[in-house]
């Protein structure tokens, strides 16, 4: 019988760990024992698509999740909020496919768990609520007092800390960070040792929140940062000395994070180039949703902070004007226009398009995006908000809403344990490949619905080609001393 730890680290970004892997010493461990290297998240990698898609195996189509708001019909807006009851309708994570194999399961702060769920003879204690509803915070409801007992306040995320840009309003944030990861290694060793899980995942949000709160404090950022990581492969440390030889642990971000460098503003480049119309143009940056759209003289439009573009088809929106005969054309032409797009100085942003049945495909795919803008230019994004005179790009320093964080596309993973072969790095991993991973080393049959193989699968397959590839070299070299 084997177990599955996940570290779940929100932001650890696979460059800063390769910097700084000889200040990380038990991160560098396991690497050499297991199997590590850069994750590939989903596209756009938001936050809340990326985490389900790492739970479930299965690309955003089969849920219908973007963001943390999400369109169940044809209407204007994402009217509505996520939260795990919607997400656990529409397809299965772990935490409702493991009891189901006997598991014994428990989460700790993972995203897109409020409310927490209901886990046969399992735990959770969600995340943060979107909504100022709070009927309570861990399945089943008596673990809130034995959470209580063991650590005190239960800490949700750092930024519910009202604080200025003052260094001591700083500084107390930044404790409530260490405090609040803290008590996840407190809780998710319990879960471990005391609670017998065979599946524990707890999500840490420490690199996330200095990232976002922190962006504007350049070096200094720095060494915030690096004492984070080593503090966490501190504890990992301690905490892996203390696990059983049936254990296996992963750690893993299915996306890394950066201080946004610059974007486009989508809107306003759709209606410069006369896709989108208004009644009124705002007289600053203004949200997409409060935005005076009109609608009968407007082909598409973006929401959201990721790229995300909707076609106003006829038919399907409300008061759609593109033909169906014409949507396949405006797609090509939208793509073929942002190709050509420049930031503010006149230099290429690199930038992919990806039809929404290229890349996504299940059953809510419908009410997704038409088009999805990625840029490949590091650190930079879309943005939805109008106003800003028809600037077209922003970049750091001309926009405060820059102060922000960025995603990038790959995160990183490492691995070990009794059931991880020693392969070392190994290329193109997908988020998706992380949960029939999890059953592959719990000894449980995969589901057919998971798109991905596991990890350890590739792992074998290019061990395999890596032992075809060195006969050949072998059966060359002695063909050519003529044997």
């Amino acid at each position: 019988m084997h177990r599955m730890i996940v570290l779940g680290v929100d932001g650890l970004n696979p460059d800063t760990v390769k910097q700084w892997l000889d200040d990380l010493p038990h991160l560098k461990k396991m690497q050499k024992e297991g199997i590590w290297g850069d994750l590939e998240s989903t596209l756009p990698p938001a936050a809340p698509q990326a985490w389900i898609s790492s739970q479930c195996g299965q690309n955003p189509g089969a849920y219908g999740l973007w963001d943390y708001t999400y369109r169940h019909d044809f209407s204007y807006a994402e009217a509505r909020l996520a939260d795990s009851n919607v997400v656990d309708e529409r397809v299965d994570r772990l935490h409702k496919t493991l009891p189901r194999r006997g598991q014994k399961v428990a989460l700790i702060g993972v995203p897109v768990t409020w409310p927490p769920p209901e886990i046969p003879a399992g735990y959770c204690i969600s995340d943060f609520a979107l909504t100022s509803e709070k009927p309570g915070f861990t399945w089943p409801k008596s673990l809130e007092e034995e959470v209580h007992n063991l650590i005190g306040e239960y800490l949700f995320e750092a930024r519910e800390t009202s604080f200025s840009h003052g260094r001591r309003d700083r500084q107390r944030v930044k404790k409530r960070i260490y405090d609040m990861d803290q008590q996840r290694f407190t809780l998710l060793k319990h879960f471990i040792h005391e609670k017998k899980c065979d599946y524990v995942l707890a999500v840490f949000g420490g690199p996330k929140v200095l990232w976002r709160l922190f962006s504007q404090e350049g070096g200094r950022k720095n060494d915030w940062l690096h004492d984070y990581y080593r503090w966490m492969d501190a504890n990992l440390g301690e905490m892996r000395s203390g696990l059983d030889d049936d254990i296996a642990l992963l750690v893993y971000s299915p996306y890394s994070i950066g201080r946004r460098e610059g974007q486009i503003n989508l809107n306003e480049w759709l209606i410069h180039n006369g896709d989108m119309t208004l009644h009124e143009y705002p007289k600053k940056p203004t949200a997409f949703e409060n935005l005076d759209v009109d609608w009968s003289k407007t082909k598409c439009w973006s929401m959201g902070n990721s790229g995300r573009v909707f076609v106003n088809l006829k038919g399907r929106e409300p008061q759609g004007i593109v033909e169906y005969g014409q949507y396949d054309r405006l797609l090509d032409d939208l793509r073929e226009r942002l190709s050509r797009i420049h930031d503010e100085n006149g230099s290429p942003l690199q930038i992919q398009t990806f039809k929404r049945e290229e890349i996504h495909s299940g059953k809510y795919e419908e009410y997704g995006p038409d088009m999805f803008v990625h840029i490949n230019r590091p650190q930079w994004n879309a943005n939805e908000l109008v106003g800003y005179g028809f600037g077209l790009t922003c970049a750091s320093g001309q926009d405060e809403g820059l102060d922000g964080h960025w995603n990038g596309l790959y995160g990183y993973f490492c691995m070990s344990g009794s059931k991880v072969p020693a392969r070392g790095e190994l290329k193109q991993i997908s988020v998706l490949s992380i949960p029939p991973t999890i059953m592959e080393v719990l000894g449980l049959e995969i589901p057919v619905d998971m798109e991905k193989p596991s990890i350890l699968y590739m792992a074998k397959q290019e061990q395999r080609k890596s032992r075809a590839s060195r006969k050949e070299r072998v059966r060359s070299r002695l063909k050519a001393l003529g044997y």
